[in-house]
């Protein structure tokens, strides 16, 4: 599967406007964590999830597929930004308590993304997806779901 980068042509606009996540939503995340050693945050973009990780676990990787994206990321001492697409992060295996995807799931092939996860992810380790809806009136509703990995 080829990457196609939407993003890159208006990564600065994308890093000023994208809303920010509540750190409620971080907390919950860590508490169900086996461990808070290391998440990644796949598809970070500009690293909205993974600055908000970063407060809960000792180091976050943050990988996105477009390297402008992460250009415009803020910098934090426990987040590692990587270049890399969801398919093939280039992380060790069994080294991450938990994976987090921000509204970007429906960009993978996802077959080949679940096989990265269950790769990367430690025994016990959680993958979940944020998802961020926009209310009638204009507040946003996040939720979030566990996907079991196939085959874990």
């Amino acid at each position: 599967m080829i990457f196609k980068d939407h993003f890159s042509s208006h990564a600065t606009d994308y890093a000023r406007f994208r809303p920010r996540y509540p750190k409620e939503l971080f907390s919950y995340l860590a508490s169900i964590s086996p461990s808070r050693a290391r998440a990644w945050d796949c598809a970070t973009g500009n690293g909205q999830a993974a600055i908000g990780l970063a407060g809960q676990f000792d180091g976050v990787i943050a990988t996105d597929a477009s390297a402008k994206q992460i250009e415009n990321a803020p910098a934090d001492q426990r987040v590692q930004y990587r270049s890399a697409a969801a398919e093939e992060s280039g992380l060790e295996s069994d080294s991450i308590d938990l994976i987090t995807v921000a509204q970007a799931l429906h960009w993978f092939d996802l077959s080949r993304f679940w096989t990265e996860a269950k790769r990367v992810l430690k025994p016990q380790g959680v993958s979940r997806t944020v998802l961020a809806t926009r209310t009638g009136d204009r507040r946003s509703r996040l939720s979030h779901d566990r996907f079991s990995i196939p085959g874990n």
